[in-house]
């Protein structure tokens, strides 16, 4: 595939569209965990040597970079080669600062791809890189019907507490933020389990990520409540949980 253009939603509201051309190599940035869907954006603070080459070459480039994450069953390698899961997020650098010590930048998820070879540091390349595969899936929208699930699992009680149910409901009323891309944005920024963000990630088909959403939601729905009620019970003894 020689390009494919990726429509881009930018947090100050304006669609954008990027060219991604996946028969070069892409750099590699490993991360120990997932932290970046699509759609959703990650600050970055770049300090080692090899990464500084990387943020300069990416910024010399497309300013295309791939957001891996390290084997969960691996140990961290000294010499920078520990393996990596096969998905990966393509990400684009949309700010960079030059600081002292490297870069602070922020970079925007494009879409998910596959490694189909990955080249190792070589000669003067301080990184690893590799070719990408688009992950092919059923990328396209989602039911709008969706939407109204996800707002009125959002009016219960206990997810109202979660921390970012305001900024959820304000991605909700974005005219310009499609049903998928919604989705996307709440995978990346309300669950703190890496595994669960990991087989977002992963997932080909949005409507399966969407569907794989709204039970994690009622799943936790479900935990908050079952947490209020051993309280209460501990407190009807006598006890308290602190």
């Amino acid at each position: 595939m020689a390009g494919v253009r990726f429509d881009a939603y930018i947090s100050i509201g304006m669609n954008q569209s990027v060219a991604v051309h996946f028969k070069k190599d892409f750099p590699v940035f490993p991360l120990p965990e997932t932290m970046l869907l699509p759609h959703a954006m990650m600050p970055l603070t770049i300090f080692e040597p090899r990464y500084i080459q990387l943020a300069d070459h990416a910024l010399d480039s497309s300013g295309q970079i791939a957001i891996a994450t390290y084997h969960p069953e691996t140990k961290l390698a000294s010499d920078a080669l520990t393996p990596l899961r096969d998905i990966v997020c393509l990400a684009q650098i949309v700010q960079h600062e030059k600081v002292s010590q490297g870069y602070n930048v922020l970079v925007y998820g494009l879409c998910r791809a596959c490694i189909l070879e990955e080249t190792a540091p070589h000669e003067e390349t301080l990184y690893r890189s590799a070719k990408l595969k688009p992950l092919e899936g059923a990328e396209g929208e989602v039911d709008d019907h969706y939407r109204d699930e996800l707002q009125e699992l959002l009016h219960r009680p206990n997810l109202q507490q979660l921390d970012y149910v305001s900024t959820v409901e304000q991605w909700i009323n974005e005219p310009d933020l499609t049903t998928h891309a919604l989705f996307e944005l709440i995978g990346c920024s309300i669950f703190e389990d890496a595994e669960l963000r990991y087989s977002l990630l992963a997932e080909p088909s949005s409507e399966v990520r969407t569907m794989k959403v709204l039970s994690e939601l009622n799943r936790l729905d479900k935990l908050i409540e079952m947490t209020h009620k051993q309280s209460q019970d501990k407190w009807s003894d006598g006890l308290s949980w602190n």
